[in-house]
């Protein structure tokens, strides 16, 4: 372990091995940072906030803060960073409000740029990418594999999901299903996520059910229902079912 002498570590915080803690950084009693953990200079890790192992802290970074949430009276609410997540300069990542499940959330592999803020309850999946001053409120979901590019605000409870990509300077006011590119001030659909999608791995044959459940859903004459209906009877692929699964579920609506 190495902890520069001028950082501030409360002797209730558990650190493990090989954590590395830079200038003036300052580490609260109820955090817990995983071995091989790098943490730059000028962190502020306060409140129940678990790191896992192998994650790299930049600067200026403040994780485990207070939720902006009036309702929120000090109660022992969780911030859980899961392995290998990088945050990167000035970002912030609130600790859970108790309107919410108690826990923000960032799974395994996530990037986050720099001044990225992740607000009370959020819960962000597996390799998510989250460009520069890209902004969530509270109790928001991504889904694994995730793009939300720089400068984008999304709305408290909206859900986007896996492996879609949100453009630069977008505002998103509803759910965005996974697998597909939205951008805007509305945030509107622009078509399948076909290159992040091949990136992954995906065969040709499920990319082109995606793309026909995709132009039944926003570019047919049929409404949602209908769509949705038609997309069920012709004995959906796994990924179109989890397509058709996403919007039933949706309580915000989708953004169309």
């Amino acid at each position: 372990m190495s902890v520069h002498p001028s950082a501030i570590v409360d002797s209730m915080a558990l650190l493990d091995t090989d954590v590395t803690v830079g200038p003036f950084t300052i580490i609260g009693p109820h955090v817990q940072v995983g071995a091989g953990t790098r943490i730059g200079s000028h962190a502020v890790l306060e409140g129940r906030t678990a790191i896992g192992a192998d994650c790299v802290i930049g600067s200026h970074v403040v994780i485990g803060a207070p939720p902006q949430d009036l309702k929120y009276k000090g109660e022992p609410t969780q911030v859980v960073i899961e392995d290998g997540v990088t945050v990167r300069e000035f970002a912030s990542i609130h600790r859970a409000s108790v309107g919410g499940h108690g826990v923000t959330r960032i799974e395994r592999q996530v990037y986050l740029m720099a001044y990225v803020h992740i607000a009370h309850d959020c819960h962000v999946g597996e390799q998510v990418v989250m460009a520069n001053q890209a902004s969530l409120a509270g109790h928001v979901e991504i889904g694994p594999h995730a793009v939300i590019g720089g400068m984008t605000g999304i709305h408290q409870f909206v859900r986007i999901g896996a492996y879609a990509f949100v453009g630069a300077c977008s505002a998103v006011l509803q759910d965005i299903p996974p697998y597909v590119k939205a951008q805007g001030n509305r945030a509107k659909p622009f078509g399948l996520n076909v290159v992040g999608l091949r990136r992954q791995g995906f065969s040709a044959e499920v990319v082109q059910g995606l793309k026909e459940a995709y132009r039944l859903i926003f570019e047919s004459d049929r409404n949602t229902s209908q769509a949705l209906a038609e997309l069920q009877a012709g004995g959906a692929l796994p990924e179109v079912q989890a397509f058709i699964d996403f919007i039933q579920s949706s309580h915000r609506g989708i953004s169309k």
